[in-house]
């Protein structure tokens, strides 16, 4: 029996998300396309699962991009972008809205579209065998997910992964400010799931709503992101968990958030 393209699995409050074509360096094909949105919608719409992270099997490739075989096969019209977000629809936290946490632990070579995926995540863990590169221009295709780049790491930056045909590793990402920690390969999955234990001490609803202002508010004036910010965070003030916190901290201890 074959394997799905995408693994979804939960430990504790945690959601594991893994690309799972590693014959194929996990590039991203309809099958996939679809599972991923499926699985970052699980994740969304699970009120008990407040951190995701995204990883893929096999050590050479964390996703190689787009099939560009499959889509060779689909022909111009069906495999163009914008047929395929048609017929599935967007498949990555930040078209999908999600502001819960999410962390990309890459192994092997991330590429196009699976640069994209990187991208779409809050913080990323490498591996020291990682490599990071935009290919479209390689191939004159189109890349408009990366227009956000700059926001990330800077214009040069941006421009130097993008016009100059090379892969980044590991350690030149983490220069850049793409990567968050670079750690050896057999540590990786160990250093995601510390991240996302010490991110699970938090009150998750005050980090999803600091994940959504600082997207909603990048490149507003101060005052008008500092008002969006009000609006987005007031629920907080409404809930059981905003209560529970000062008052374990008043009690020298660990507070017992249900997200409520």
């Amino acid at each position: 029996m074959t394997e799905p393209a995408v693994l979804y699995a939960e430990k504790g409050r945690i959601s594991i998300i893994t690309l799972n074509r590693p014959r194929s360096l996990n590039a991203v094909n309809l099958e996939m396309r679809q599972l991923l949105r499926d699985a970052w919608l699980r994740f969304k719409q699970a009120d008990d699962q407040w951190v995701a992270i995204l990883t893929a099997r096999g050590d050479r490739s964390f996703c190689s991009g787009l099939d560009l075989k499959e889509r060779n096969q689909l022909g111009p019209e069906k495999g163009s972008i914008e047929a395929i977000t048609k017929q599935i629809g967007p498949h990555l936290p930040r078209d999908l809205e999600i502001f819960k946490p999410t962390i990309a632990a890459v192994n092997g070579f991330a590429l196009g579209g699976g640069f994209e995926m990187v991208q779409n995540c809050d913080l990323c863990v490498a591996s020291e065998n990682a490599e990071f590169a935009i290919v479209e221009p390689r191939w004159n295709l189109t890349g408009a997910w990366a227009a956000n780049l700059t926001r990330q790491i800077g214009l040069r930056h941006a421009l130097e992964m993008t016009i100059v045909p090379q892969r980044v590793p590991a350690q030149r990402a983490y220069e850049m400010g793409l990567v968050n920690w670079v750690v050896p390969p057999a540590q990786l999955m160990d250093k995601a799931l510390e991240v996302a234990n010490l991110i699970l001490g938090n009150g998750p609803a005050s980090v999803a709503s600091f994940i959504e202002m600082y997207h909603r508010t990048y490149g507003m004036s101060h005052a008008e992101a500092v008002a969006l910010g009000n609006h987005i965070q007031k629920h907080l003030l409404r809930m059981e968990d905003t209560v529970e916190g000062p008052r374990a901290f008043a009690e020298k201890r660990k507070p017992n958030f249900r997200n409520k």
